[in-house]
């Protein structure tokens, strides 16, 4: 029969253990930035599908704009609007390219090709991306404050053509 001394040390040495692997995983492998862009990415497509304003909003770096549409106040206003009459809303990230293929740890600023479907219904009519097209395109600019990674910018595209894409805003 284990005494209760022995049960504790064990959740101890467990505990300990794990906290050991960690470290040592933080230390010799550091998390990836292009993979930490993405999460972002998939977090903010997931609160855009929540429908919550504020949860995107939390993306955002206070001086976000749209490329000559809105800043930061104007878009989240019209997202309140649109979340409000959409129903069914939908997002899928079909596809996310790096400009730099790995980014240091050091870097600060990234832009990511973003291609995803946005789909669901508004005053009874369905609707599949903003564009038109099927799929909504989009170059983000990132930018790291405070070690976390947020949206700075956004830019809407014609192409879903990662190459075409990077020329389209200029390279």
């Amino acid at each position: 029969m284990i005494k209760m001394t022995d049960k504790r040390k064990i959740l101890v040495a467990v505990v300990a253990l794990a906290l050991v692997g960690w470290v040592v995983r933080v230390t010799f492998f550091p998390p990836d930035e292009n993979a930490k862009i993405e999460t972002v990415i998939r977090f903010a497509a997931a609160a855009f599908a929540e429908k919550s304003s504020k949860a995107v909003g939390e993306f955002l770096t206070r001086d976000f704009s749209i490329h000559n549409a809105a800043d930061r106040d104007a878009a989240l206003d019209y997202l309140k609007m649109f979340f409000f009459k959409v129903r069914d809303l939908d997002v899928t990230i079909k596809y996310l390219k790096h400009e730099v293929d790995k980014l240091p740890a050091s870097a600060t600023e990234a832009r990511v090709l973003v291609v995803a479907v946005i789909t669901g219904v508004v005053d009874g009519q369905k609707f599949q991306a903003f564009s038109g097209q099927g799929v909504d395109t989009a170059i983000l600019s990132m930018r790291k404050e405070n070690d976390r990674w947020l949206v700075s910018s956004a830019r809407a595209l014609d192409t879903s053509d990662p190459e075409k894409a990077f020329e389209q805003i200029g390279k």
